[in-house]
């Protein structure tokens, strides 16, 4: 063999051999999702996964929908409800760094109408402490909640929020109205937080969200099938509901008419958008590789890092790990021991999840659309993946 050869065969052999060993791995991932669909845990699913910038993982299983032969693709648009977060949290850090605000200006600064928030309902109901400041809804400790998390005493509050409501300056005078759970600072909920960062951008801006958003993040990153609305002519996996091996399409989400469901009547930065496996998979590569994707930056190396260190007080009684707009998880317990840990995550109310693992170069992404949020699926999609990725 001659030396030319030689170094043209050998490091064909090195990537063949690498593809082998990765495609090996992910059997365990393969069997885990075959096994949700033959379980009826979901109708169908599917993932994308990267390691080292590259896609090692692309399938799909199970069916479209509840009652068809259509199967499950990996290019179906889906509703990704509160993986929205992250996105919206990015738009934030963007305008941060370009010094149009400061992450603990009050925001009312930016929305008046939250210059003067109440805590408590009832005989119960006072003046906050201070401000909400942008600070405290990245990070979830505004006191606002959601209509799920308030408490019981709230939940009337809670209730109708968003009725009649057509756009995002709307809904944030009529998050302004809500009562906070606690005086901002005190603790973390989640909540509302997010939508209201959303009206912020629009207000810095000086456009629309969804606009800013396809032209400072998506538009870059080449996330072509993102939106707050998705497009007519392309597959969207319906929302479905039910128990196990039972699945239906969900009536009540789709009561108004499937064109109301897929129509929004705000673009709400915490929960709205509509997206596919790949372009999550560029915007969380773009930010494991400290803000940059094929050389398109949206945020410095520095911005990525204090987004994604521990923001909440020790002193606060909620488990929850949180940096600004991602979860920060503790290390799964697989076969071969912790893994994980620290790694960046959150996922939709549809049972949508993704995880970036900056420390094995690992990005993680599952859509269905199943509803309400199943965590347990979530947490063994994660354990699928770091046990197979050895």
């Amino acid at each position: 063999m001659t030396t030319l050869l030689r170094r043209m065969i050998v490091p064909f052999l090195a990537i063949c051999l690498v593809q082998a060993i990765a495609v090996a791995q992910l059997d365990h991932l393969r069997a885990f999702m075959q096994q949700q669909v033959d379980d009826g845990n979901v109708v169908g699913c599917a993932a994308q996964v990267t390691k080292g910038g590259e896609t090692v993982f692309f399938e799909a299983f199970g069916n479209h929908e509840p009652g068809s032969d259509a199967p499950m693709r990996t290019d179906t648009i889906l509703r990704i409800y509160s993986m929205t977060k992250a996105i919206t949290s990015t738009a934030i850090m963007q305008l941060v760094e370009k010094g149009k605000l400061g992450i603990d200006d009050p925001v009312s600064q930016y929305i008046p109408e939250f210059g003067h928030m109440i805590v408590g309902v009832g005989e119960n109901a006072r003046p906050a402490s201070r401000q909400i400041t942008i600070r405290d809804l990245l990070t979830h400790t505004s006191g606002l909640a959601y209509d799920f998390s308030a408490p019981p005493s709230f939940k009337a509050a809670y209730a109708n929020t968003f009725v009649d409501t057509t756009n995002l300056e709307q809904a944030a005078i009529a998050m302004a109205e809500l009562p906070l759970v606690h005086d901002p600072g005190e603790s973390f909920t989640y909540g509302l937080n997010t939508d209201v960062l959303g009206r912020v951008v629009e207000v810095v801006a000086g456009q629309t969200f969804g606009d800013y958003l396809g032209e400072h993040i998506f538009s870059p990153l080449g996330m072509t099938n993102t939106s707050f609305e998705p497009p007519a002519d392309y597959p969207i996996m319906p929302i479905v509901t039910g128990m196990p091996g039972a699945l239906e399409v969900d009536k009540a989400h789709y009561a108004k008419g499937r064109t109301e469901a897929l129509k929004p009547g705000f673009e709400s930065g915490g929960g709205g958008l509509w997206s596919t496996l790949h372009d999550y998979t560029r915007f969380m590569t773009a930010m494991e590789r400290h803000g940059e994707l094929d050389g398109v930056r949206i945020l410095k190396p520095k911005t990525v890092a204090f987004m994604t260190q521990q923001h909440l007080s020790p002193a606060y009684e909620s488990p929850q790990r949180f940096g600004l707009g991602f979860g920060l998880n503790a290390p799964v317990m697989t076969e071969y021991g912790p893994r994980g840990g620290g790694r960046w995550t959150w996922g939709g109310a549809a049972s949508t999840f993704f995880f970036i693992d900056p420390k094995t170069d690992v990005t993680a992404v599952f859509v269905t659309q199943k509803f309400p949020f199943d965590a347990m699926l979530g947490a063994a999609f994660e354990k699928a993946v770091l046990t197979s990725l050895k």
